[in-house]
């Protein structure tokens, strides 16, 4: 699901790389805006229009509620986390300055927070607002309350005013990347209680926001990392359908457009002034199968289904080719990733479990919805493969509201969008049984256990082998489709420049508005 986001070679050996990491990776105005061979003179000031799909009126201003792109977009403008996942899907910090085990076990960790920040009215950043942050998470139960689970919230310490101590009830050596690979944990000052008035430390400053529609933010004068923001005024703009929002784009009443689908790049890419952007990031867009509730509940039903998947004609026909194979498991950047673990469409077998199973003739709903790049075109593509196996698959298309409304995590058989994360952290958001987002409602014991193994030892070398054992249990008995590691599809005005490509698969330069300038 949501954003998750946000986003990895090297990682697990972080004990290393977070003590060589440099600070957060916004490029001030003026530097090198990525991928162009020439950079363009960029100025300061503007209105940056940005527009994206999937808002509706249960949007929210709340950094640590969000689920749709637009809440975290808006979070983005106005919060920062501690640490991130940079656009090579590598972390770096932001609000923190080193993240350290306190000792061997990995049931203490040491946070620095930067000095010389300050929130939006002026307040400095200080150890107190990061242990209120984790505590009002933790203690609302939001959805990055399982990230922070570990965490033992009566004990959380502020050493100085920019040190926190952070004990654990049980052993984490995962928390750094466990951090930069959730969106919803965003630093709020201590005794933040009204999101409707916002006050982060983010490079935006609050104007107005209307749930479904738009959200209007200001330069912060205040913000910390020197030169940024470039534009004066940023304006999100929620649009009803991807078409419109390309429309937009063409006519020049929208500067950047995120989450795009095949047929809107195609015909950007003969527009005039007009710049698309495909990145080829870690992005899953499961079909979500409650292996909790027949038929599904059956684990030859389950690999049936995997197996009726054309995967590189689904890529083709439904993703317009952006996008690569994928084999049901997850995390194609993480070190641990095995590679190894490859699935053909293999109709005969499929056949053979359904009838093994005594489930000929098969006949399921799929939910879904336009909740991300291709998930319409996806589920569609996969009803007219799964004939062949015998499957009927009837496709019930709903609005995004309706999606993430009360039926979100209870529809037997959907989808779901997660931006890329490391394996542990993705299974920290949706593969264990007391996960936020759990849709399979997977419940295994063996893969709790090892998950549990992992994060207690930081000898990377033994937590390979612990991963490789999760991700074969992931092949053989998930609840998840996973076909291919999809694109993020955005495009820009060719007067807007500091966008970057992205493994993360946030939209919109992975929601760093802070660097995106329109050219002089």
């Amino acid at each position: 699901m949501p954003s998750s986001g946000a986003a990895v070679p090297g990682r697990r050996q972080f004990l290393a790389g977070l003590a060589a990491a440099g600070a957060g990776g916004l490029a001030a105005c003026g530097s090198a805006p990525g991928p162009r061979p020439a950079s363009p003179r960029r100025r300061y000031g503007g209105n940056l229009r940005v527009g994206l799909t999937g808002g509706s009126s249960s949007d929210t201003l709340d950094p640590h509620q969000g689920l749709s792109y637009l809440d975290t977009a808006r979070a983005s403008a106005l919060y920062e986390p501690l640490i991130q996942l940079a656009p090579d899907a590598m972390t770096e910090y932001v609000l923190a300055r080193e993240i350290t085990p306190g000792n061997r076990a990995a049931t203490r960790w040491v946070i620095r927070i930067r000095p010389d920040v300050v929130f939006h009215d002026g307040k400095p950043l200080t150890a107190a607002d990061v242990i209120y942050t984790f505590r009002r998470i933790i203690t609302n139960k939001y959805s990055g309350a399982h990230v922070l689970g570990p965490v033992d919230p009566a004990g959380l310490t502020a050493l100085d005013k920019l040190t926190v101590l952070v004990p654990m009830t049980r052993p984490y050596a995962t928390l750094p990347e466990q951090l930069a690979s959730i969106l919803t944990a965003q630093i709020v000052p201590d005794g933040f209680t009204a999101a409707s008035r916002p006050n982060g430390t983010g490079p935006f400053t609050f104007r107005s926001f209307t749930p479904g529609q738009r959200s209007v933010f200001t330069r912060n004068t205040r913000y910390w990392q020197h030169g940024l923001p470039c534009a004066g005024t940023l304006t999100i703009i929620d649009f009803p359908d991807k078409t419109s929002l390309s429309d937009a784009l063409v006519t020049g009443q929208v500067d950047a457009a995120g989450t795009l689908d095949g047929p809107q790049i195609a015909t950007l890419a003969n527009a005039s002034g007009v710049i698309p952007v495909p990145s080829p990031a870690g992005t899953i867009i499961p079909f979500t199968m409650r292996v909790d509730q027949a038929p599904f509940n059956d684990v030859r039903v389950r690999q049936a289904l995997r197996l009726a998947v054309d995967r590189p004609q689904l890529i083709d026909s439904a993703l317009d080719t952006y996008g690569r194979v994928a084999s049901d498991v997850f995390s194609p950047y993480d070190p641990d990733f095995d590679a190894a673990l490859t699935r053909q469409q293999d109709i005969p077998q499929a056949k053979f479990l359904l009838k093994k199973a005594g489930k000929e003739g098969l006949k399921v709903t799929l939910v879904t919805s336009p909740i991300a790049t291709g998930t319409v075109a996806m589920a569609t593509v996969l009803a007219e493969q799964a004939k062949a196996a015998g499957i009927d698959i009837t496709i019930r298309q709903v609005d995004p509201g309706t999606f993430f409304g009360p039926g979100y995590l209870q529809w037997p058989f959907a989808q779901d969008f997660y931006s890329y994360a490391p394996y542990l952290a993705q299974c920290t958001l949706s593969m264990l049984p007391a996960s936020p987002w759990n849709e399979c409602h997977f419940s295994d014991p063996d893969y709790t256990r090892l998950y549990g193994q992992a994060n207690a030892t930081l000898d990377a070398a033994l937590r390979k082998e612990i991963i490789y054992r999760m991700q074969q249990i992931d092949y053989t008995e998930g609840g998840y489709i996973i076909p291919a590691f999809t694109d993020t599809l955005d495009a820009y005005s060719a007067r807007v420049t500091g966008w970057k490509p992205s493994r993360v698969g946030q939209p919109v330069n992975d929601l760093n508005f802070a660097a995106l300038a329109f050219t002089s």
